[in-house]
């Protein structure tokens, strides 16, 4: 789906060549447009199927472009001669620019740049030809100069969507770190508070029952020492009431204002 897209700009711009030529073509042959059409149709047809064919066969190329440069080659060679059939090539050019590397690429249009010479020199002489030549080699440095900043653009859009989700995915990622310390971080408190929960509760309820216990025996032994141990359990259970009191309010969580 992404290289369909990629095609967009510089797919369109074929079309529009292609159906240039074709017209005009068809109406220079209409005496006899049978062949042109027949060429034309097979050309056109490799052209549409091209995008599909490059997703699902890997080897399209090494049988795309030498057919389709012998179908150029063809139209280019019928008589009468007519100089618009060269302009296929200029599609061509476009696509090896995207189809192979750099170095084959030159190959490539370097080819159909010495055919561009070659037929349009041998069809209408040397001035003619050369003034023509010229013509569509800065038609075709312009195409392949808006083709390449477009899939630059298209690249650049790409690397820029995959950045700011590497991002977000890092955004959430931090935030759902953050949000487990901050949870191991309120349970280690909880833990150390209910740690000094149960060591002070224990203490004093420890304390509690040996002073109740010593209040049962001056209770039987000396009656006059009770009212002291009673003071001193009320003092003790007062104590553990306010250490219970002061962690239970360290357990609560902080309300918002």
């Amino acid at each position: 789906m992404k290289r369909a897209r990629g095609y967009q700009g510089s797919y369109l711009i074929g079309f529009i060549i292609i159906s240039a030529v074709a017209l005009r073509t068809i109406l220079f042959y209409q005496s006899n447009p049978v062949t042109v059409i027949l060429l034309l149709a097979i050309y056109g047809l490799f052209y549409i199927l091209e995008p599909w064919l490059s997703s699902y066969i890997n080897w399209h190329k090494f049988l795309y472009f030498p057919v389709q440069t012998a179908l150029v080659v063809a139209l280019t060679n019928l008589r009468p001669f007519t100089d618009i059939s060269s302009l296929l090539y200029v599609p061509l050019c476009i696509q090896v620019t995207r189809a192979f590397s750099r170095r084959p690429a030159l190959i490539w249009i370097i080819i159909y740049v010495a055919l561009l010479v070659v037929t349009l020199i041998l069809g209408l002489g040397w001035q003619e030809g050369l003034a023509l030549v010229l013509l569509y080699l800065a038609v075709c440095a312009f195409l392949i100069s808006y083709d390449f900043l477009y899939s630059q653009r298209q690249a650049d859009q790409a690397e820029s969507q995959r950045l700011l989700a590497d991002l977000q995915s890092a955004h959430r990622k931090l935030q759902e770190h953050a949000a487990q310390a901050e949870e191991l971080a309120a349970a280690r408190e909880r833990n150390r508070l209910a740690r000094e929960l149960h060591d002070s509760v224990s203490q004093a309820i420890f304390s509690i029952t040996l002073t109740s216990q010593s209040a049962r025996l001056f209770l039987e032994r000396k009656p006059a020492r009770v009212p002291e141990q009673i003071d001193r359990l009320q003092t003790m259970t007062e104590n553990a009431l306010a250490q219970l009191r002061a962690l239970i309010a360290q357990l609560r969580p902080p309300q918002n204002s």
